[in-house]
């Protein structure tokens, strides 16, 4: 059970059906014909879960234009409850990862992960450790000079090139850039295609 001021911005501050009802496990979905994917999250103790959260109204002030990727978002996250704090753990749903799409989560992360803080201070709650979770069934980090978009491997003047998949996919973590650099642990979760050719795995938090 939710305490009295998340439940009164729940009744006051945020949208009818914005949160799925409380649940010890949830079955997340992507449901795009690309890639049809369906994750069972099994979660002890109280948690507050958003899905398809890429459909969900976010903060509407953030920048538009492509380049700065602030309306690029992440599939669905979760909340716990750990003591005084609420942990975060953002899903990313994605048929296969390799460079490209390793650039394209860490825009997703870095815009989902402020959009959230933002709806903590709405429920009045304080965020703890921050977890990063991608579901896949290919693993493609070809080497960079063979990826259609060469300049995301280009490090910043001064700083050291850094391998997305040896720096940060190898050792589960993953880095985005808010003036500052992020750290968030990184999960890979691999799934499996059913009979339906639907990617099927399992989640544990």
């Amino acid at each position: 059970m939710y305490d009295s001021r998340i439940q009164y911005a729940m009744k006051n501050f945020i949208r009818d059906d914005y949160f799925l009802p409380m649940q010890n496990q949830y079955k997340l979905e992507e449901t795009a014909e690309c890639g049809k994917s369906c994750l069972n999250v099994i979660i002890d103790g109280t948690n507050i879960c958003v899905e398809k959260y890429d459909n969900q109204k976010r903060c509407a002030f953030l920048r538009e234009e492509k380049s700065f990727g602030m309306q690029k978002c992440i599939d669905h996250f979760i909340l716990k409850k750990e003591n005084d704090v609420w942990n975060l753990y953002m899903i990313e749903m994605k048929s296969s990862v390799g460079y490209n799409t390793w650039s394209n989560i860490k825009y997703k992360l870095r815009s989902s992960y402020l959009n959230i803080r933002a709806l903590c201070e709405f429920l009045g709650i304080t965020l703890g450790d921050v977890y990063a979770y991608t579901t896949y069934e290919k693993e493609m980090f070809e080497k960079p000079k063979d990826t259609a978009d060469v300049k995301i491997h280009v490090p910043l003047l001064g700083e050291k090139a850094t391998s997305y998949k040896d720096d940060e996919w190898d050792k589960g973590i993953i880095k985005v850039e808010i003036d500052e650099i992020l750290e968030f642990s990184h999960t890979a979760v691999k799934m499996e295609r059913n009979s339906e050719k639907i990617l099927e795995g399992e989640l544990c938090i």
